[in-house]
């Protein structure tokens, strides 16, 4: 206690000493050299003639791509790659820029930034109370401006906004719409099997589009060698644009453009590293992760915790194929279905999770034995038995018939923390585990 109360009694000191000095080193105060940066900023908006590019990640992930383009009589015009209405109609709103712990600048009327910011979950997909976690209010730091360039701090979840001079051809090209012709690429989650495939050139890709986490993976083999690659990614007038582009050999895939989609066939095409393909669909995976299955179910074994899932199963093309979010038990309301592994030193739990104001509870659900982990990379699930009383026909009882199916299932890690799990039956079945 005595160190920290001297530290902070020679900071206070410092910072007495340093403020004492500022009135000789500075002609002018702090409020005029203030207010001085805030219209310098001002005048850097509104002077890019053809208006911005603008990436924003928010704190809970992903990347969203907008365009703003700022008048002099503080507002500014937007377009957003969140939906198809946000990226091919204009939107205004107000902003500002005031003077806060730091310059910041603020855009203070709702529009489609603050659709990513909205705590209602049915607007974005975000976390109730909290959406995806981004920001509409944003510090500015001098040192990261350049001329054509400009980025911000999210003031309350650290987004990160990154600006960027858009040109005339860019500028046009969002008001065509452009930028919701290239949204037919979310279109690939209509395919019915899990495995997607895509020829650029010499190198077949798989395809592994996560679109509320807005990632990209893809595997491809070097020789007999799997290698991935996984990147973040967000629209623009041209297409797809990756975070971080993937370089194999002599080929560079920086995003994708040309983007098609025929409905009667149910494909998607493009072109990247100079090249263009069609997606099409495969039943299992181009190179199997043979480690993967043992490796998901020993996790939480080693942790103490488990695997949980918002939907539950996706089947024959239908997110949440039995309506588990729809679940209830007397008064209390569905919050996700979970796998623990090793539940006790018998069986395994496969159950619904409910929630009251006072706690979560398993009320009822399958006991899966010990899976078996087989020498393809599968995992294959038996019952053991069963929790409490089971609605007959239900959607318990129906993910179970999915689990126990003999065929078994591919694990997918999609990241550190998130496995997919796709029946080796057909890859028409499966659910993301978190």
């Amino acid at each position: 206690m005595k160190k920290s109360y001297l530290y902070l009694l020679f900071l206070a000191t410092v910072f007495f000493s340093c403020e004492n000095k500022d009135d000789t080193v500075f002609e002018e105060s702090a409020d005029v050299r203030l207010n001085a940066a805030l219209a310098s900023y001002e005048k850097q908006l509104v002077e890019a003639q053809y208006g911005w590019n603008a990436v924003i990640y928010p704190g809970g992930g992903g990347s969203y791509g907008f365009y703003f383009k700022f008048d002099d009589k503080n507002r500014v015009t937007m377009y957003s790659d969140f939906s198809d209405e946000a990226a091919g109609k204009p939107k205004e709103s107000s902003y500002r820029l005031k003077a806060m712990q730091t310059p910041s600048l603020i855009f203070d009327t709702y529009s489609y930034l603050h659709v990513l910011a909205d705590p209602d979950d049915a607007v974005n997909g975000g976390v109730l109370g909290e959406g995806l976690k981004s920001d509409f209010e944003f510090s500015i730091y001098g040192d990261s401006l350049t001329e054509d360039r400009m980025a911000f701090v999210g003031r309350k979840n650290q987004s990160r906004l990154v600006l960027t001079k858009a040109t005339q051809v860019q500028a046009t090209a969002y008001a065509k719409g452009d930028m919701a012709k290239g949204l037919a690429f979310n279109n690939i989650a209509k395919y019915i099997p899990y495995f997607k495939r895509v020829t650029l050139g010499a190198n077949t890709y798989e395809i592994t589009v996560n679109q509320s986490a807005r990632t990209i993976m893809l595997t491809w083999l070097n020789g007999n060698v799997p290698k991935t690659f996984s990147t973040k990614y967000y629209f623009t007038p041209t297409g797809v644009a990756f975070v971080s582009p993937l370089v194999n050999g002599s080929q560079t895939i920086t995003g994708f453009s040309n983007i098609t989609w025929n409905a009667n066939s149910t494909q998607v095409g493009f072109s990247g590293g100079g090249a263009s393909g069609v997606v099409v669909s495969a039943i299992k995976p181009i190179s199997v992760d043979l480690a993967a299955a043992r490796r998901w179910w020993q996790a939480p074994v080693e942790s103490g915790g488990d695997w949980r899932s918002d939907k539950g199963f996706h089947v024959n093309g239908v997110d949440d194929a039995f309506k588990v979010k729809d679940l209830k038990k007397d008064n209390l309301s569905y919050a996700f279905y979970m796998y623990a592994p090793a539940y006790n030193s018998r069986y395994d739990a496969f159950a619904p999770i409910f929630y009251d104001e006072d706690g979560i509870y398993l009320d009822y659900g399958h006991a899966p034995a010990k899976p078996n982990f087989t020498a393809d990379g599968r995992v294959i699930f038996t019952e053991y038995g069963k929790f409490g009383q089971i609605p007959a026909g239900g959607a318990a009882q129906k993910s179970a018939d999915i689990l126990f199916d003999p065929s078994g299932f591919y694990l997918i890690q999609t990241s550190d923390e998130t496995y997919d799990m796709v029946s080796a039956k057909d890859a028409k079945a499966w659910i993301t585990w978190e």
